[in-house]
């Protein structure tokens, strides 16, 4: 076994782990799956001949980049509008997340703060951590107050860890096929999944909305 393979079960859970947090994140808010994918499909890339392996979930993502700055503040046209846009991007941020932190799960970090800390420490320099700080640094121009930065990890880490059967179950099948689409990611996630009306209940935007505020 070359060295890549040896880290392809991990990039699979990575890549599973983006994948069901989008699916979790996507049915609480709406009701169908298919006419609204959480995502168009979801892979992992076996060792080419240059010692490396990857993955990649295509056309997920709740928010847009904005690229806001001090001299560039957005316009909204009204409050729901900027409500909207403020969950896309607390939405965006745990996908981001749930990637890494799903490599520390299958890693053996099965607290929320081991996970947390073994996420950083292994991915601070990566594009998943990169975009939730620049998403989170953005979130200042969308609400009046940020959620904590730890509250953001805590909430990641809990829906991981809710969901870890779905998250090993997709990984398992990327590790034999290699390329998913959206439909066949919802057939293999779908029954280690509550009821959407239960997922509404555990809402991510809801607990940290419910939480104290960083001061900005």
């Amino acid at each position: 076994m070359n060295v890549a393979s040896q880290y392809l079960p991990l990039v699979a859970h990575h890549e599973a782990g983006h994948a069901v947090a989008a699916i979790v994140l996507h049915r609480q808010t709406f009701d169908d799956d298919r006419e609204l994918p959480a995502f168009s499909s979801v892979s992992i890339y076996p060792d080419v001949g240059d010692g490396e392996c990857g993955g990649v979930v295509e056309g997920a993502g709740f928010y847009s980049a904005q690229g806001f700055t001090s001299k560039r503040k957005p316009i909204f046209e009204d409050d729901m509008d900027r409500c909207l846009e403020r969950d896309d991007a607390i939405q965006e941020i745990v996908a981001c997340l749930a990637g890494p932190f799903a490599e520390s799960a299958f890693e053996g970090y099965l607290d929320p703060r081991d996970m947390a800390m073994n996420a950083s420490d292994g991915n601070e320099g990566s594009s998943d951590y990169a975009d939730a700080k620049r998403i989170y640094g953005e979130l200042r121009f969308l609400m009046p107050r940020r959620p904590d930065w730890g509250r953001i990890e805590d909430c990641t880490a809990r829906l991981v860890l809710d969901h870890w059967s779905a998250i090993e179950a997709l990984a398992a099948h990327l590790l034999v096929k290699h390329d998913l689409q959206f439909d066949e990611a919802l057939t293999i996630v779908a029954p280690h999944l509550p009821p959407c009306q239960q997922l509404r209940r555990q809402s991510v935007i809801r607990s940290l909305l419910d939480q104290p505020f960083d001061v900005i």
